[in-house]
């Protein structure tokens, strides 16, 4: 037998008969959108994908890997002086292939050996010719009749000729007159051999529509469609750019527009994007939908404790949403937008936004060299057919201007509802200075308070608990995974409850996409597009109609300018919006600011700006393949921060550890792994540097470290001194 894998047991022609399959799969699901792309006859570009996959593993057939194979399982080796570590199988495979009778042409056989050559990306520069021919001769001649039997191929002459069209200087990348068609054909096999190794599909071939559920879900609401769903509905086979007001229902709007094209909805935390899935999955109704973030299948066995939701089934849904499987996938950045990058293997993500859509939910949301990723990326979708869809409540300028200076086609409309909603007052004194008169409002209102620091948020929660406060609560990033996932479930809870009343403490990590409704909100000054963003969670779709502001913004000793928010742009904030200060200010009015402040006047000079520009120098001259992709993704998240565990619990689940060490087969250690995960605590750099005498490295975990300071469900991780802190309100 010639064998492919050892786990489970599967020979070289049954993984290929599941490529096959697979490729048949995606032929009828998204064969004319991926065929609209490129520039090869439909019919053609069908059988070049076939010849891929029915060669593409060929190469296994050499006995150097079979050796490693028959080791795994037991089985008696083949006598041979050759090894695998020499060569690797995709280095052999493209050399099977009877280009004759396929009657490939040059270009045909340069993309057919490129995309198996390097489907597995391996840092070879160079083939040994001489090993090869050798290899030809005393390994695969002598068996290729077995070969082709067992393979039921035919197979070429075993001549060396085709490195000529794979190696150094002859690689496609982008400039090439190839690169279009090879990315996508490079791609789609990463795809189908991942998801056939997996076994699974790949991809879900339901026609059920996810717009139709939207329109049946407003029905059984008894809501009509507005302006903006109208409009994305109306409009769904182009770019769009589009402006809404908070409560406009965005969301649905991004689905409507989506139709029953394969969609890719990304926000920019993690907690929105949870919340975006129950709502696909429990209120519309739509079932083809998926989870893909860092931590989703921690969210997911979390979301299970307790309920009758089959955890095999949701974790099964992770599997497939980790091969990009689901019709709807919702996820954060860091997960689709690698490929800008052009990591080795960046063509999967790549091929398959090429027949997707993608959403953009809150870009402002995000630092400037993030959009810069963002946009770059945008530009490279467009480029090869794909659509992408930007929606926000407010837009900075530049953005908008940068796809335009790209040459990016897309329609562009504002839909604002013109309630009012927000009455400010701009504070000049710091926000615990009105401590008192925050637990006195909370005595009968929904109060938020919003700060910039997670240190800030502490510490105006004891002043409040100080002053009697009972019914007051701390939501930030941190808390250990367990406590922070109840209360993101408390703060919802507590805000669909009309006649609650108490305070909720929080930092950014409400802005985005949290569907919270206070009645009052203190916060400190934040960037413009930042503040109006906590406005949405005050009022949020109700009239304002009373005489008192409700929402007071304070401006003095604001923590986090500098480090969180951009110096200049928080101080341009300030002297934009002191002229609407005791007004009502409105929805176009929101919208204008924003623009402005990201305007290139305003701008010039900025740090921001500078940044920005930069971003997208660097990205202009990225080296192909120059870096992996777990790289890539740390280019992505805030790969400042170091995850820590408090002394406290690590003692308590010291045994978990050595359990962990002690667990000898990969699916107990893996399990064990998941449990210690949530466990931890991402904290910034600087705060390991501060607290040195006070962070060692766990024993047991590599890049993890075990923190001395205190923690508390309440309140969470401190990252002070014992000596720095004055907490009177509980015993830790």
């Amino acid at each position: 037998m010639l064998y492919a894998k050892s786990e489970p047991i599967e020979t070289i022609k049954e993984h290929t008969d599941k490529l096959l399959n697979n490729l048949k799969t995606l032929q009828n699901t998204y064969g004319e959108k991926i065929t609209k792309i490129i520039n090869i006859e439909p019919k053609r570009f069908w059988e070049l994908m076939k010849i891929i996959c029915t060669y593409h593993d060929a190469g296994k057939a050499f006995s150097g890997f079979q050796n490693v194979i028959r080791k795994d399982i037991g089985a008696t080796l083949i006598p041979t002086r050759f090894n695998n570590s020499e060569i690797k199988h995709e280095q052999i495979s493209p050399m099977f292939i009877p280009h004759k009778k396929y009657n490939l042409t040059e270009d045909e056989r340069e993309l057919v050996y490129q995309a198996i050559f390097y489907h597995h990306e391996r840092n070879v520069d160079h083939i040994d010719r001489g090993l090869l021919e050798e290899i030809i001769e005393e390994d695969l001649k002598p068996n290729i009749e077995k070969i082709k039997e067992e393979l039921q191929i035919e197979i070429g002459e075993l001549k060396t000729f085709y490195l000529g069209f794979v190696e150094g200087t002859a690689r496609i990348i982008e400039g090439n007159k190839l690169y279009k068609e090879y990315c996508i054909m490079k791609g789609l096999l990463h795809r189908l051999d991942h998801s056939s190794s997996a076994g699974m599909n790949v991809e879900d071939e339901t026609q059920e529509e996810i717009a139709s559920f939207v329109e049946g879900f407003m029905k059984q609401k008894d809501f009509k469609l507005n302006d903006l769903q109208e409009y994305s509905k109306e409009n769904q086979d182009k770019n769009l750019i589009v402006i809404g007001s908070t409560g406009m229902g965005k969301t649905e709007s991004a689905l409507l527009w989506s139709k029953n094209d394969k969609t890719f909805f990304t926000l920019p935390l993690r907690i929105s994007i949870n919340a975006i899935y129950e709502r696909i999955l429990e209120q519309i109704e739509y079932k083809h939908v998926g989870l893909l973030h860092s931590t989703a299948q921690d969210y997911l066995e979390e979301r299970t404790d307790g309920e009758n939701i089959n955890i095999e089934k949701e974790l099964e849904k992770i599997e497939q949403s980790r091969n990009l499987y689901q019709k709807i996938t919702t996820c954060t950045i860091d997960q689709i937008f690698p490929f800008v990058f052009k990591y080795r293997g960046y063509e999967k993500i790549y091929a398959t936004l090429a027949y997707s859509k993608v959403v953009i939910d809150e870009i402002q949301a995000y630092s400037p060299e993030i959009v810069a990723i963002i946009l770059k990326g945008l530009q490279m979708i467009n480029n090869l057919g794909g659509k992408f869809m930007i929606m926000t409540a407010t837009l900075p300028r530049i953005y908008k201007e940068k796809l335009e200076e790209m040459g990016i086609q897309f329609e562009y409309k504002e839909f604002i509802k013109n309630t009012e909603r927000h009455k400010i007052k701009l504070i000049n004194k710091k926000i615990n200075e009105d401590a008192e008169e925050i637990y006195n409002q909370s005595k009968d209102k929904k109060t938020l308070v919003i700060v910039n620091t997670i240190n800030k948020a502490i510490e105006l929660y004891d002043e409040l608990k100080k002053l009697g406060a009972e019914n007051v609560n701390l939501l930030h990033s941190r808390f250990e995974q367990k406590d922070r996932n109840e209360k993101e479930r408390e703060i919802k809870e507590f805000s669909n409850k009309k006649d609650n009343k108490g305070i909720w403490i929080t930092t950014q990590i409400v802005e985005a996409s949290l569907d919270i409704d206070f009645d009052i909100l203190y916060t400190e000054m934040s960037t413009l597009d930042s503040l109006f963003q906590r406005l949405g969670r005050c009022y949020r779709s109700r009239k304002y109609e009373g005489e008192e502001p409700n929402v007071k913004i304070y401006t003095e000793e604001t923590s986090g300018v500098g480090y969180v928010y951009d110096k200049e742009i928080y101080e341009n904030s300030i002297k934009l919006l002191e002229k609407y200060d005791n007004q009502i200010l409105d929805e176009k009015t929101k919208i204008n600011l924003v623009d402005k402040l990201y305007s290139k006047e305003t701008l010039k000079d900025t740090n921001f700006y500078e940044l920005f520009k930069k971003s997208f120098s660097i990205l202009e001259n990225i080296i192909d393949y120059d870096t992996s992709k777990k790289d890539a993704q740390a280019l992505l998240r805030n790969i400042d921060n170091i995850d820590v565990i408090p002394k406290c619990i690590y003692e308590e689940n010291l045994e978990l550890f050595r359990q962990y060490e002690e667990a000898q087969d990969k699916e107990s250690k893996y399990e064990l792994r998941k449990k210690l995960n949530k466990l931890f605590i991402s904290i910034s750099k600087s705060n390991r540097f501060n607290l040195a005498d006070r962070i060692i490295e766990c024993p047991y975990l590599k890049n993890k470290y075990i923190i001395d300071t205190k923690y508390d469900k309440e309140i969470g991780l401190l990252l002070k001194k014992d000596e720095d802190y004055e907490i009177s309100t509980r015993e830790f």
